[in-house]
């Protein structure tokens, strides 16, 4: 099992390459956690003029738009708010 603690830009880069790795590993299990201090971000243009909490946010888009804009998730990292359930 894989947790990442924290969702700035390092987290979300190390998620990405680890999402990537346990994506293709065989002794590994395919989701990867990421633990995110929920916050409300505002959603890029053409939505930009609604809200919405981060972890839905990369668990929709598969892109962390406050810390790592750009850059696209792997679909097996999941954002999620609750340290005990991630870890």
């Amino acid at each position: 099992r894989i947790c990442i603690i924290g969702s700035g830009n390092w987290g979300s880069a190390i998620a990405t390459v680890l999402g990537r790795n346990a994506a293709r590993l065989a002794h590994c299990h395919d989701e990867v956690r990421m633990w995110v201090y929920e916050e409300t971000v505002m959603l890029p243009p053409p939505d930009n003029t609604q809200t919405a909490k981060l972890s839905d946010v990369i668990n929709t888009r598969h892109e962390n738009i406050k810390y790592l804009p750009g850059v696209t998730l792997p679909s097996n990292v999941r954002a999620v708010p609750d340290l005990g359930e991630a870890c």
